[in-house]
């Protein structure tokens, strides 16, 4: 496998916008690399001129079931205004994020971004608040995730 991460850190951030196609992704757990669907709303998107940089955001997980997700893949805003005609705006709330960093090239820093937040959810240092994950894409060769999470207890330190 050809790509480097940073180590998990964590950040508090405001409530965060990304436009762009909705894909339901009932039979693909996250971090999957092969999805048709997806690969189509991704294609759709990077032939539009984007009002802000690539991103896409992961919402609507179904807990019960733990691979029930919405992806919409497009591009960050900061309002409705920026909204492309045809796309839907996904918001994230303020709060605690871990952020996970892969570097490298496709499809092995896709894979080893989620195998980050694998081993972190495994170790125990972070616990997914599932209320919404996005990615930003700062070049062909990063990602970022940021991964909401339980805040620790009052008195608790973060790991």
């Amino acid at each position: 496998m050809s790509w480097r991460s940073t180590e998990v850190e964590f950040v508090e951030l405001g409530e965060t916008f990304i436009a762009g196609l909705a894909v339901r992704s009932p039979k693909r757990p996250l971090g999957a690399l092969r999805d048709h669907n997806l690969e189509e709303a991704w294609s759709s998107v990077l032939q539009e001129d984007l009002p802000g940089p690539l991103a896409s955001i992961y919402i609507d997980h179904a807990r019960e079931i733990d691979s029930y997700y919405t992806q919409v893949v497009g591009y960050r805003c900061s309002s409705i205004d920026e909204v492309l005609r045809g796309h839907v705006l996904a918001r994230v709330p303020a709060g605690r994020y871990a952020k996970f960093v892969s570097l490298g090239e496709f499809p092995d820093v896709v894979a080893g971004l989620w195998e980050q937040l694998r081993r972190a959810e495994e170790s125990g240092r972070i616990v997914r608040a599932l209320t919404g994950d996005f990615e930003l894409y700062p070049n062909a060769f990063r990602i970022d995730l940021y991964v909401a999470v339980v805040p620790p207890r009052t008195g608790e330190t973060s790991i």
